[in-house]
């Protein structure tokens, strides 16, 4: 029976591989953000939770889903930003292992991301995308790759680079880069300090019949100092202080979108929000996970 859920857990591994590069194969993260517009102070929570599932391994092939939920809640914003505001995603991603240095990965995601006053087809977000990854040495690996989203504002685009590099026992550097990247350093087995910058762009669609089909764009840049605490071997505890450097909360008309940006940056002409709230602030994530442990 051990034998068999241990088989259980290497084929979530490896299916959690597919999907990102760290090792969480389940994730509940709750994070803070302070701002303050004009004379009012204001904050944001949000609970994301990820569930990775196993779909299929043979041999060079790999391929898994990750069912994700989250929820977006407004405190002392305007009455014209809905609140809350809920996504719900589903991703596949499929594996290949053209050798033993070298893989490819390509995903699809599907999420409907909307504040449920009513739900239409307008609600829904899509999103694809490849990486190629390589093996320099036991060191280090890198990736290449580029995800298309087709948000509510328009085409997005987020080129990355993939970067895994541990040049001792003690220091780690990973990530996604330049949206994601992380240092780390070990204290001991258990416990690791380090620092992140996280970038994140995402819309929510509003309700057809009170709202005609409004939507919200959220933009968010984040540096943080983050604790990690290992226990139990599977399970992680961590906890980031920092600060928003960058929130940006927009809402606008329901229009036909032809526009592009590149992670957070928009190409050529700003489209005009009818309200725009541009913020820095502190920032406080708390979360757990579980997964193999890399010892």
């Amino acid at each position: 029976m051990l034998k068999n859920l241990f088989h259980c857990l290497q084929l979530l591994l490896l299916a959690s591989a597919v999907l990102a590069q760290d090792r969480d194969l389940a994730t509940v993260h709750y994070a803070v953000a302070g701002m303050k517009y004009n004379d009012t102070t204001a904050h944001t929570a949000q609970l994301d939770v990820k569930l990775r599932i196993p779909l299929y391994q043979k041999k060079k092939i790999v391929a898994g889903a990750t069912l994700g939920y989250k929820q977006v809640n407004l405190f002392n914003l305007p009455a014209d930003y809905a609140n809350p505001l809920y996504g719900f995603t589903c991703q596949g991603a499929w594996l290949y292992k053209v050798t033993p240095r070298r893989s490819l990965a390509l995903f699809v995601q599907a999420g409907l991301f909307t504040d449920v006053k009513d739900i239409s087809g307008k609600d829904f977000r899509y999103s694809a995308g490849f990486r190629y990854r390589l093996k320099h040495s036991e060191k280090l690996s890198t990736g290449w790759g580029l995800a298309y989203s087709r948000q509510f504002f328009g085409n997005q685009l987020v080129p990355f680079i993939d970067v895994d590099y541990r040049p001792s026992e003690q220091w780690s550097i990973s990530g996604q880069f330049p949206v994601k990247p992380k240092i780390l350093y070990r204290f001991t087995r258990k416990l690791s300090i380090g620092l992140e910058l996280n970038g994140e762009a995402a819309s929510y669609r509003l309700s057809a019949a009170a709202r005609e089909n409004e939507f919200i764009q959220i933009n968010q840049w984040t540096g943080l100092s983050r604790l990690e605490y290992q226990f139990a071997n599977a399970w992680q505890l961590y906890f980031g202080i920092g600060r928003s450097l960058k929130q940006s909360y927009k809402l606008f008309d329901d229009a036909s979108q032809t526009r592009w940006t590149i992670i957070t940056v928009p190409i050529g002409d700003k489209p005009s929000p009818q309200r725009k709230i541009d913020s820095a602030g502190l920032y406080l994530q708390l979360g757990i996970s579980f997964g193999l442990s890399g010892n």
